[in-house]
């Protein structure tokens, strides 16, 4: 079995393309008057989560919980450097700093950025963790006892923390909710996750958290979350080590088992991918018969074509146009060579010295890793064919896409629903959420969304039209409908 896998705690870097909300503090909400009478008018109907009205979850099985480090990282020339440290956190006291570069873990040194990563995310909370460090002055070794993370806490739910035995050996975090006192079996929103590398679990109130907390307290339905070997309490391959079929096979089989638990009724489950979990979202639903598949964030066109388009859209938003062009053409190229020939990124340039220096233009990369994922991660979603998936669904779809995405164009995006419509009329439902970005945040232009600045939140005009589309399926219950016992 492989070790604990890589944790997603306070101590992790989110990637730039990371989990919606998490990218950046929110912004003033005064600079932006015009969106916030917007925000305003959705916000008025939502009914906001009360810790204290909620009922402890139940943790089943023998997963260690992960610890609370009581601090965050940054990436400092190559290397993790401590910062926003909890000065009330075991770390702090023990003798941690602000500015403190990490270079081991438990005595295992931290040879890249990812690689420390990975061995603090393996931290258990209640277990002596000892990190070796450098500063001005000289080393230091830090010797404290985290604590464990705390559960998750939903108003009005039921929860069930399990696990989930693969069949290449690794163990993964379940996490089940349903309405307090709701008959069984209900259907269930089975959720794949986006591409960085943090917990699935709700902490905060970043866009997707609210969007995972709206589904859990006001659907009237079940909730299905796999914790991938990469975060939370899972335990299989690291971040820079799970490969994308892997993830898609787990996901699979995660749906597959939990479609049997007795909260969930399997013939009305909906997939809902968030962010490139909407690329793995129809292939996990290919063959099952789900009711449903809701997707945000990406589309139905070629990998190898996401990854330009990312590239697209950042020059059109920050370059010089006439650069374009040419710059377009030398990534296309790098492309070809790294997606679909398979050839090392740092060996690319050295082959075609035209293309030097596309690999640090590019965002995400890195020594190893790209977005903290392994090459061959992206590979092999380079060799999926989306499409194909979506064509062979034979359940309603929606698809929402936002106006200012930082990474995605809209035409991947309609061509999920425009290929679904020509083979089964009226089956997928398109909404453009105007001026919104990747983050769930809105934007007064598409440069600030490019930028991340500016931004003024706003989940709620993402899980309004989520929650409808239930709805309008018989899924979910009605806005002012209560749950009986």
């Amino acid at each position: 079995m492989h070790r604990r896998s890589m944790r997603r705690t306070e101590a992790a870097v989110v990637g730039l393309y990371g989990r919606w909300g998490s990218r950046e503090p929110a912004r003033s909400w005064w600079r932006t008057k015009r969106m916030g009478l917007l925000l305003l008018v959705a916000l008025a109907g939502a009914r906001p989560a009360s810790a204290a009205t909620a009922s402890a979850p139940r943790v089943e099985g023998d997963l260690p919980r992960a610890a609370l480090l009581g601090f965050r990282m940054a990436e400092v020339d190559g290397g993790l450097v401590v910062r926003r440290l909890d000065p009330a956190a075991p770390a702090a006291r023990a003798g941690l700093r602000d500015g403190d570069r990490i270079e081991a873990v438990l005595g295992r040194p931290v040879g890249a950025p990812h690689v420390g990563e990975d061995l603090l995310r393996r931290l258990d909370g209640g277990v002596l963790a000892e990190l070796r460090v450098s500063r001005p002055s000289g080393a230091a070794t830090i010797r404290f006892t985290p604590p464990p993370r705390p559960l998750e806490a939903f108003a009005g739910v039921e929860e069930v923390y399990g696990v989930l035995a693969t069949p290449d050996g690794a163990r993964l975090r379940t996490l089940l909710t349903r309405p307090a006192g709701a008959p069984a079996p209900l259907p269930a929103v089975f959720v794949t996750q986006w591409v960085s590398c943090d917990s699935i679990e709700v902490h905060d109130e970043s866009g997707t958290s609210s969007l995972l907390r709206a589904l859990a307290e006001r659907s009237g339905m079940a909730t299905i979350r796999v914790e991938r070997s990469t975060g939370g309490d899972s335990e299989g391959p690291g971040c820079h080590e799970l490969d994308y079929d892997t993830e898609v096979a787990h996901y699979r089989h995660g749906l597959a088992e939990l479609s049997r638990h007795p909260w969930i009724d399997p013939s009305r489950i909906v997939v809902l991918g968030l962010s490139l979990g909407s690329t793995t979202a129809p292939l996990v639903a290919e063959g099952f018969p789900v009711a449903g598949v809701v997707v945000t964030g990406a589309g139905a066109t070629t990998y190898f074509e996401r990854m330009l388009a990312f590239d697209r859209l950042a020059f059109e938003r920050q370059g010089d146009p006439r650069e374009l062009h040419a710059r377009l053409l030398a990534h296309a190229g790098f492309h070809q060579a790294y997606l679909l020939d398979g050839e090392d990124p740092r060996a690319i340039a050295e082959r075609h010295p035209e293309l030097a220096g596309v690999w640090a233009a590019m965002r995400g990369t890195g020594d190893g890793v790209h977005y903290g994922r392994p090459y061959d991660w992206h590979r092999q979603a380079a060799r999926r064919d989306f499409l194909s998936a979506w064509a062979s669904l034979r359940a309603p779809v929606l698809v929402l896409y936002a106006e200012y995405d930082q990474f995605e164009p809209a035409a991947g995006h309609r061509l999920i629903v425009e290929t679904r419509n020509r083979l089964q009329p009226g089956s997928a439902q398109y909404v453009e959420l105007p001026r919104m970005g990747h983050d769930f945040a809105v934007y007064p232009t598409p440069e600030d969304a490019m930028r991340w600045r500016r931004g003024a939140p706003a989940p709620e005009l993402v899980i309004e039209p989520i929650l409808a589309w239930l709805r309008a399926q018989g899924l979910a219950i009605a806005a002012d409908a209560t749950v009986e016992p």
